[in-house]
C-alpha cells in the first residue's frame, strides 16, 4: 500500500466515523496555507466528494507577517480549483498585542471563525499527530495533571455551540507533507517554525532526541489516551458531586462546606476550575496555584476571589457569586430582546428603563424583605430595572416582577455535563 494510499484510507475513517457520530451534511474548513492544513483541504474535498458533504472554508488572516495575505489568496486559489466557496477574514488586532501572542492569535482565529462559521456547527482544523504530541510535552514541562496530558481529542464541542474536529490528529505531519509531494502541491512555510523561541518550536527539537532514545509518537498518543479515559470519568462523576453537595440558586451556587471539605481533593479542585470557567465565560482553566489557594481559603472559610468568582462562608454553606467589581458599569436598555450579562433576557420593555447590577446605591433602596432574601455579596450583583438612578424593579428578588427578565444562560449542571 502506497503511502498516498494508506494516509486517505486512515483520513477517510475518521471522517467518516465522525459523520456517523454526528450526522453532517456540511463542514466548515479552517486552512491556513501551511502542509497540514492544505493536506487536510485536499482529503477532505476528495471524501466531501464521495460523501455528498458540502464544503466551506476560511483562513484567518493574522496579520502579524507582511506574506499572510498572499497566503491567504494562495489558500483561496487551491479552492476555487477545487471548487469549494472560501474566504478571508482579517484579524484587527482590536486588543492589545501584549502577552503570550500565540494565545492571543489562537484566541482571535476561535473567535473569528465562530462569526465566519453562521450555520455551520462542525469545523475542521489541521491538528496532527505532531501537534499532539508537541502538546503532551508542553504540558509535561509545566507540571500538568490529567487534564493537561489528556492530549487534543478528535472533536470536542466549544462553549460558542459549535464542535471542532480534527482529521489528521492520528496522521503525521511527514506524512502529510510527502502526500503533498507526490500530488505536485506546494505549501506554505510560516518562517516561525524554526524559531525556538516558541515554546511549540522548542519541543519539537527535544522530540527528536526524545526519539533517538525510543521514544515514539504513538507510545505517547496511548499515554494521552489512558490520560483522557480518566479526565472523562472524573468529569463524568463532578455533576453527581455537584448534586450531593449543593444547588443553583438563581446564578449563585450554595455548597454545604461539610459535605463539600470531605469531597476527594481532585473534585473539589475541579469543581473550583469549572466555576470560574462558567461564571467568568471562559475556555481555559484557571492556574493550578490559583485553585490550590481558593481551597484552602474555602477550607478555613475565608473570602476569596478568583477570575471575578467569589467565594464566601455564609450559614454552613459556601456561597459562590460573581464579584461586583466584574459586573459594575455594565448596562444596557430595558428593550424587549436584549441580553445583560449574556444570561438576563429582557421580557418586557420599560421607558427610558436600563438594567444594570443593583449594588450598593441600589441596595440602599430595596425594602427589608427585598434586603433578606439573600446576603449582601450575591444581592448587589443581581440586576435590577432603573430608571435614571432610581430602582423601579428587582425581578430576581420579588416573584411579581419575575416576566420582566428570563434567564438564557447556561446552569451550572449543564456546564458540567458539556463541559
Amino acid at each position: 500500500m502506497s503511502l498516498s494510499v494508506k494516509i486517505t484510507t486512515q483520513v477517510f475513517q475518521t471522517l467518516s466515523d465522525l459523520k456517523k457520530k454526528y450526522g453532517f451534511v456540511e463542514l466548515g474548513l479552517a486552512v491556513s496555507g501551511g502542509s497540514d492544513s492544505l493536506a487536510m483541504l485536499y482529503l477532505c474535498k476528495d471524501w466531501a466528494v464521495k460523501n455528498k458533504i458540502k464544503l466551506r472554508c476560511v483562513t484567518v488572516d493574522h496579520k502579524l507577517r507582511s506574506e499572510s495575505l498572499i497566503e491567504a489568496e494562495l489558500v483561496a486559489g487551491h479552492c476555487k480549483k477545487l471548487g469549494i466557496n472560501h474566504e478571508i477574514v482579517g484579524w484587527d488586532h482590536e486588543e492589545k498585542l501584549k502577552g503570550n501572542l500565540s494565545d492571543l492569535a489562537r484566541s482571535a482565529r476561535y473567535r473569528i471563525i465562530d462569526k465566519w462559521r453562521k450555520n455551520i456547527n462542525f469545523v475542521l482544523v489541521g491538528h496532527t499527530q505532531n501537534d499532539q504530541v508537541e502538546t503532551f510535552f508542553m504540558n509535561l514541562k509545566r507540571g500538568s495533571g490529567i487534564e493537561g496530558l489528556k492530549g487534543m481529542p478528535v472533536s470536542f464541542r466549544r462553549s460558542e455551540g459549535y464542535y471542532i474536529l480534527r482529521p489528521l490528529i492520528h496522521t503525521s505531519r511527514e506524512s502529510l507533507q510527502q502526500y503533498l509531494k507526490e500530488k505536485n502541491i506546494t505549501w506554505v512555510s510560516d518562517p516561525s517554525n524554526s524559531n525556538e523561541d516558541f515554546e511549540r518550536i522548542s519541543q519539537r527539537k527535544t522530540w527528536t532526541i526524545l526519539k533517538s532514545k525510543g521514544f515514539s509518537e504513538n507510545r505517547i498518543e496511548l499515554s494521552a489516551d489512558h490520560m483522557r479515559r480518566a479526565h472523562e470519568a472524573l468529569n463524568h462523576m463532578l455533576p453527581i458531586h455537584f448534586k450531593s453537595i449543593g444547588k443553583q440558586e438563581i446564578t449563585d451556587l450554595l455548597w454545604e462546606y461539610n459535605s463539600f471539605v470531605l469531597l476527594p481533593e481532585e473534585f473539589k479542585l475541579r469543581l473550583i476550575s469549572a466555576v470560574v470557567m462558567w461564571n467568568g465565560n471562559v475556555h481555559y482553566r484557571p492556574r493550578f496555584k490559583a485553585i490550590l489557594d481558593v481551597l484552602k481559603n474555602i477550607n478555613e472559610k475565608k473570602t476569596v476571589v478568583l477570575g471575578g468568582s467569589i467565594f464566601y462562608y455564609n450559614a454552613g454553606k459556601i456561597r459562590i457569586t460573581i464579584e461586583y467589581q466584574s459586573v459594575k458599569g455594565n448596562a444596557i436598555s430595558c428593550t424587549s430582546g436584549l441580553v445583560w450579562r449574556n444570561i438576563w433576557k429582557v421580557e418586557r420593555e420599560i421607558k427610558d428603563g436600563y438594567i444594570t447590577a443593583i449594588g450598593i446605591d441600589g441596595n440602599k433602596q430595596l425594602s427589608k424583605q427585598q434586603r433578606s432574601t439573600m446576603p449582601f455579596r450575591s444581592r448587589i450583583i443581581q440586576p435590577g430595572i432603573f430608571v435614571k438612578e432610581k430602582l423601579l424593579i428587582v425581578p430576581t428578588l420579588d416573584s411579581d416582577s419575575s416576566e420582566y427578565l428570563s434567564f438564557c444562560g447556561i446552569k451550572f449542571n449543564d456546564f458540567l455535563h458539556n463541559h
